[in-house]
């Protein structure tokens, strides 16, 4: 079984949530990664995810809002 880490989102549609992620992800040299976020409202027709990242040296389980992704 994974380990999973909650790791709290900045900015973006989902500012304030949080999202469980895999340890992996945060040990990650670039933590973060692109997903479908639960409320898609305001995306740009050819886009259906999210992209949030770790400030690089900053905390790896806070991520920032960085763009839409096709």
């Amino acid at each position: 079984m994974s380990d999973m880490v909650q790791v709290r989102l900045i900015g973006g549609p989902m500012d304030g949530g949080t999202l469980p992620v895999d340890r992996e992800a945060i040990e990650d040299a670039e933590p973060g990664f692109d997903f479908v976020p639960e409320d898609s409202r305001g995306a740009p027709d050819d886009c259906s995810r999210v992209l949030y990242t770790a400030e690089p040296g900053g905390d790896p389980t806070v991520w920032h809002w960085r763009s839409w992704v096709p």
